[in-house]
This record gives structure tokens, C-alpha cells and sequence, in this order.
């Protein structure tokens, strides 16, 4: 059930904010000698310390996924938010149960609970399930029973995803809709890019489209037989996007740096409420920073554990909300 006080909400994120990893924080792990070194600042921190790199970064976005959820003032948001955790669990038991094996590491974080979603793909009975999740679903049972396709898992879902997104969100969560508009806008964008670069047909290209974003599939398509107009549709997003996109049509190997541009661009959606006392887009932008945070310490310590340079690390860094 939601809170219904959004200024006790923010109230308790104001002091569990105070450990949030910063950018000096950031700069003293980047400067760790090695990889234990990393792990001593680590715990300093306040890290979990449950286990590998990788559980230990997982469990600190379980424990934000949790606390925004019992602070939620707007469930509904929250999901939207949450529902690509059920999304990557699905990915994993769909792809598990054709190797006969059982879905390792999935996440607590999505609003299905995990027995539940085990017996439904055990069972393949998706009957329990929102409607944008169980017709794609049943449709994708129907041809995996034919032959197993782990690129039509990823792509089947994809949409899924953001069409289950925007059926949970109204024209009111304003700055969480543009946001997910953006964020497909982007997936679409980099799709198209990579499929160019990889000369793809059309065909190919179209069905990798996701619906939702300010551009449509068929503005998409119809750039993708005219590539050199691919960027001219993140012109709408800034400059800074705009010309990142301009250098991954240039250059395949600068489409990492169009991802990361990207994702940084996102995160400014929710910062003008770093700060704010009464709105609960707060939650978000805490869930946010959580995730960030744990992207950045899964990036450095593998880099500390492969001995990969500090530069070729600060390179792939998305920046911090804290």
C-alpha cells in the first residue's frame, strides 16, 4: 500500500541519502591500488558484504527496490520502474527451461512474485498476468514450441516491457512518461545504428521496434532506408545526444559513448528533485542513484579484478545522481 505522506517519505530518504557515493567517493575507489584495496574502501562505505562482486552490487539495489516500495506515496509509479526486474526474470527462466536447467540469479526487485512467475513458465499459463505481458507471452509460447529462439525471448519481451510500462502510467506521472518515451527513443535509436552498421535488412530492423517513444516505428523505419537521417531524430533530445548519435552513424565503435551520453541524459529527468521535500519523483531519482551506484562499483571492481586501466574505467563511467 502506498504512504500517504510523501513529506515522511522524503523525510527518511534525506538521511539515508547521506551515504550515497559521490563523485569524490567515486574518484577514491577509481584510485584503489587493486582490488582488495577496493573492496577495504568498499566496506567503509557501507557496501554489502554478502558474497561476490556481483551479489554484493545486486543486494544494494534489492535494499532501494525495498525501501521505495515501503516509502512509495505512487505505487503505480514505482512500478513502472520496477517491472524490468520481472522482464530479466522472464528472459532468464524462458531461456533456463529450453536447457532443461533451473533460472539462476533472479532478481526479488519486480512486482511478480518469484514462485509465481516460476510456475507460470513452468506451466506455461501466463493467465495470472497483466494483459501486455500475457498476450505477447502466449503468442511467444506458441512459436518457441516450434523452435527456441533466444533473440525472440530478448525481442518478444523488450516490448513487452515498455507496452506494460505505459499501461500503468497516466498523463499525471508527466515527468515518468517523457522519461520512458525518451528511454525508448534511445533503445530504438541504437538498435537502428547497430543493425546499420551490421547491414541488416529493413525487415530485420523493423522488428526490433519498440512502440511508446516520441518517434514511431515508422519514423524509425522509414530513417533506416535513409540512415544518414537516423541522428536527426534524437535532435529533439539536445545537443548532447544529438551529436553523440551523429558519431555512432560516423563511427560503429562510438556507439558505446552514444549509450552512455544517453543514459546520462536520462538521469537529468529526475534531478531537479534531488533536493525537493514534497514530490515524489524523489523516490525515483533515490532508486536511480542506487542503481548507478551499483553499475559504477560492478564496472570498477571488475576492472580492479582485470587489472584494466584507471582511464579505459573513468571512460565507461555513466555519472552519479548523489
Amino acid at each position: 500500500m502506498p504512504q500517504s505522506s510523501v513529506y515522511h517519505a522524503v523525510g527518511r530518504l534525506s538521511v539515508i541519502e547521506k551515504n550515497a557515493i559521490d563523485g569524490a567517493k567515486l574518484e577514491r575507489l577509481l584510485m584503489a591500488q587493486n582490488a582488495q584495496d577496493a573492496r577495504r574502501i568498499l566496506n567503509e562505505y557501507g557496501w554489502p558484504d554478502l558474497g561476490d562482486n556481483e551479489q554484493n552490487a545486486s543486494e544494494h539495489v534489492r535494499q532501494a527496490c525495498a525501501l521505495i516500495r515501503k516509502l512509495s506515496t505512487d505505487d503505480k509509479m514505482v512500478d513502472a520502474f520496477l517491472v524490468v526486474h520481472d522482464i530479466a526474470n522472464l528472459k532468464i527462466l524462458l531461456k533456463a527451461r529450453s536447457l532443461g536447467s533451473e533460472g539462476q540469479m533472479l532478481s526479488p526487485c519486480g512486482t511478480i512474485p518469484l514462485e509465481k512467475m516460476r510456475s507460470a513458465v513452468s506451466e506455461r499459463d501466463y493467465s495470472a498476468f497483466p494483459l501486455p505481458l500475457k498476450t505477447p507471452l502466449n503468442t511467444l509460447e506458441k512459436r518457441l514450441s516450434m523452435q527456441v529462439n533466444p533473440m525472440d525471448i530478448d525481442i518478444t519481451l523488450d516490448k513487452a516491457h515498455y507496452a506494460w510500462v505505459f499501461s500503468i502510467l497516466t498523463d499525471a506521472q508527466k515527468t515518468t512518461k517523457e522519461y520512458f518515451r525518451t528511454k525508448v527513443d534511445i533503445i530504438n535509436c541504437a538498435m537502428m545504428l547497430r543493425a546499420m552498421h551490421q547491414e541488416k535488412t529493413a525487415k530485420f530492423a523493423e522488428n526490433l521496434l519498440i512502440t511508446g517513444g516520441f518517434t514511431s516505428p515508422k519514423q524509425w523505419l522509414r530513417a533506416f532506408t535513409q540512415p544518414e537521417k537516423l541522428p536527426l531524430l534524437m535532435h529533439r533530445h539536445g545537443t548532447r545526444i544529438y551529436a553523440a548519435a551523429i558519431a555512432a552513424f560516423l563511427d560503429n565503435e562510438k556507439l558505446p559513448a552514444f549509450e552512455k551520453n544517453a543514459d546520462d541524459h536520462l538521469l537529468t529527468f529526475f534531478m531537479p528533485y534531488r533536493r525537493s521535500i514534497s514530490d515524489k519523483e524523489r523516490l525515483i531519482g533515490y532508486l536511480l542513484m542506487r542503481e548507478r551506484e551499483s553499475a559504477a562499483v560492478r564496472l570498477i571492481m571488475a576492472g580492479k579484478e582485470n587489472h584494466f586501466p584507471e582511464e579505459a574505467l573513468r571512460e565507461r563511467l555513466r555519472e552519479l545522481y548523489g
